[in-house]
């Protein structure tokens, strides 16, 4: 559900895509709950993500900015359910994914990820480590910064499908300025995908998808 990707050790030519592109693959892990479209039961019942084949794909840039005082922050809602702070940044077609990189301008700021609201992406075993703002030091618990994902070199993936829980991106404003303008650039990839029959789908193919997971795969 969430990438962030390393500077790249070394360059190669022709180039790799950075977004999924009309004939790749995805697979989306089994955990994945039942009342999304991307699951489906197999012959004993149990859950499984779907495997599908991108058909045709749409970019769609997309700036966000705000104003934020130090000490201060901004929840961003990245769904389509009605909030104080939703952007509608969801698919609406059960059968579409949108790719989103992100990317920051330059500022001092902390950007933390919830989904759903309240419940954090990056956090430690320890009960107490978990991000908190008003903590001079656990705000940088698991906290991206622009460097990690400049505007201009987006490093940052998020994967969204229809209905699934709001991602909330929370931007908070650091000390050492009395107000922070934050922007973030969004590339939404509009997937527009064709699921393949799971008894048709070869390792060859599993091997070269790439792989879904669901939040609750990787908040651990």
């Amino acid at each position: 559900m969430f990438q962030i990707k390393a500077m790249p050790q070394a360059t190669v030519t022709p180039g790799v895509p950075a977004l999924l592109q009309p004939g790749y693959y995805v697979q989306f892990s089994d955990s994945w709950p039942g009342n999304l479209s991307v699951t489906y039961q197999d012959k004993k019942g149990a859950t499984r993500g779907i495997f599908a084949q991108i058909s045709r794909t749409n970019q769609v840039p997309y700036d966000l900015s705000y104003i934020i005082p130090s000490g201060d922050f901004r929840d961003v809602d990245f769904s389509n359910l009605l909030s104080t702070f939703n952007e509608n940044l969801y698919p609406q077609n059960p059968i579409t994914l949108y790719q989103t990189q992100i990317g920051f301008k330059r500022g001092n700021f902390l950007a933390i990820r919830y989904i759903p609201a309240g419940e954090y992406v990056s956090r430690l075993e320890q009960a107490n480590m978990v991000p908190n703002v008003t903590s001079a030091t656990l705000r940088y618990l698991g906290a991206i910064k622009w460097q990690d994902s400049p505007y201009y070199d987006k490093r940052f993936y998020f994967y969204s499908v229809y209905n699934m829980e709001p991602f909330i991106l929370r931007l908070f404003v650091d000390n050492g300025v009395d107000f922070e303008k934050v922007v973030m650039g969004l590339t939404i990839n509009k997937c527009y995908m064709n699921v393949i029959d799971p008894d048709k789908v070869t390792d060859e193919m599993r091997s070269r998808s790439l792989k879904i997971e669901y939040y609750l795969d990787e908040r651990w």
